[in-house]
């Protein structure tokens, strides 16, 4: 049987979202797409990995420092592409909650704060979905944002090429099942067996997981 030759999209922050609260953010990504792509079935030709660069906080100031040191490891995998959108600021006026007896309450006072957005990834994720059509058979998106259903949908109806789901959620929307041939789920136990090891080495030395990352922190 021949291979299809497979390339992965991958929402850097819709993944995050799904691993924030986990201690498996030091993932793998080569062996995540690996974990649910059969070999016999797929040969991954190209991984590209959407994302932002992130802007420190007050309450997190490492933040940044975390996320360099987890794109050094993600310029390890040699058929990983790295495209950058931006964050942005805007301004964001709602009523301030206070937290009582174990949950937030919604007040009466009206609050304008800054509030950082990453931009970009989904229209990047989308033409570069289009524009590399003639060099894949299959083609997985890795996230579970539906407003990239229409170029799903219209390259696996006017191209022919076969389209994957990987979710970090648990629920795959309609529109995204609509536009794919098949949907996978992404599992905590194959996010426990898809970490970097705590110790990598690169062309400027050895750098080490986030101590903030380790699994068992």
């Amino acid at each position: 049987m021949k291979k299809l030759k497979t390339f992965i999209y991958i929402d850097g922050f819709n993944l995050y979202y799904r691993l924030k609260h986990t201690p498996c953010r030091w993932l793998n990504l080569q062996k995540l797409s690996e974990a649910y792509l059969t070999s016999e079935k797929h040969k991954i030709m190209q991984i590209k990995y959407f994302t932002a660069l992130v802007k420190g906080t007050l309450e997190d100031r490492l933040n940044i420092t975390r996320q360099h040191i987890y794109l050094r490891a993600l310029n390890t995998i040699p058929n990983l592409e790295i495209i950058f959108g931006q964050f942005k600021k805007r301004q964001v006026t709602g009523l301030k909650c206070h937290y009582e007896n174990g949950q937030y309450v919604e007040g009466n006072e009206l609050v304008t704060i800054s509030k950082w957005e990453e931009k970009e990834s989904d229209v990047n994720i989308a033409t570069h979905i289009v524009a590399d059509v003639d060099q894949y058979d299959c083609a997985i998106l890795i996230s579970n944002d539906t407003d990239l259903k229409t170029p799903l949908k219209y390259v696996k109806e006017n191209f022919k090429k076969r389209i994957g789901i990987i979710s970090p959620r648990r629920n795959i929307h309609i529109d995204l099942r609509d536009a794919s041939h098949f949907q996978k789920r992404i599992s905590n136990n194959v996010l426990k067996q898809c970490q970097f090891p705590e110790k990598m080495k690169d062309e400027k030395g050895e750098f080490f997981c986030p101590p903030k990352w380790k699994q068992n922190s």
